[in-house]
């Protein structure tokens, strides 16, 4: 059976915690400072971060998740998610979590739906941990497993649950000491925007011998020609204030022509759009 530790008995000794028997490290304030201080965790990573601590959730008892979703952290608000000790953080979800999984392990299906999602939990950060923190909660998740394996429907869940707890307060002091290595989270990285050909339409003249050729240009790059290619050759058109073109070409048997939109200068052309098609109607 394994010792009783709730978080109140996890005692800091020298950098480690002692838990439930097992020596856990603990955050160290001045290493943890140091060695990243001007780099940032990609938003990518919080976002993965999120979503994973979200389905791990899923996999709890219905009690523990009604009662920590609203201490899940922001999508939005993400700036000290893995320092900060208040909402929105990692270690104020984690801090819920640990307390509502306490509280609702009352039975073996409780029990191993609650470990489930704490286990779910640590794999999302696992390979960031130092491999202290790593070996240590994992040997207590191995603990845990055999004790919830070996119970029947009428034992007495109280030990389970304070060491369910025990364990997502570990879990919690680790992510916070990933998080003490970085600035914070990155921001989003904007999308690149990209000009294009948004409009394009050719059409026959009444004499048939002629296309003529109008359209617009979305631009997010300076342009002041629309390239215009038929079976006949090229021809250059300026742009309108408004990004717009038209041109007539003679072109008697043109069935599709191609247009690009970029940067004409002292007899050089350099495309800042792809190439839009369009068939002669």
């Amino acid at each position: 059976m394994l010792k009783k530790v709730g978080k109140s008995a996890i005692m800091v000794m020298v950098g480690t915690s002692l838990l439930g028997g097992i020596f856990v490290e603990a955050p160290n304030a001045l290493s943890t400072t140091q060695a990243q201080a001007a780099a940032k965790i990609p938003n990518s990573t919080y976002v993965r971060d999120l979503s994973g601590i979200k389905a791990a959730l899923g996999k709890a008892s219905s009690d523990v998740q009604a009662g920590v979703a609203s201490s899940l952290p922001s999508a939005k608000e993400y700036c000290y998610a893995y320092t900060s000790w208040n909402w929105p953080s990692f270690h104020d979800y984690l801090d819920n979590l640990a307390s509502s999984i306490e509280g609702h392990t009352n039975t073996k299906a409780t029990a191993r739906a609650n470990y489930d999602c704490m286990v779910a939990t640590y794999n999302i950060f696992k390979n960031r941990l130092s491999s202290g923190a790593q070996s240590q909660l994992e040997a207590l998740a191995n603990n845990l497993n055999q004790e919830i394996n070996a119970t029947n429907g009428s034992s007495d869940f109280y030990d389970i649950a304070d060491q369910e707890e025990g364990y997502v307060h570990a879990l919690e002091a680790a992510v916070l000491d990933y998080g003490g290595n970085y600035d914070g989270v990155a921001g989003p990285k904007s999308s690149a925007k990209h000009s294009y050909i948004s409009k394009l339409s050719v059409k026959k003249t009444g004499s048939k011998k002629y296309v003529k050729v109008t359209g617009t240009a979305k631009l997010y790059k300076f342009a002041n020609y629309a390239h215009i290619h038929t079976y006949k050759g090229y021809r250059y058109v300026k742009l309108s204030s408004k990004h717009t073109f038209s041109k007539t070409i003679y072109a008697p048997k043109a069935k599709t022509i191609t247009v690009n939109a970029g940067y004409y200068s002292h007899g050089h052309y350099k495309a800042v759009t792809s190439t839009k098609t369009a068939h002669v109607k």
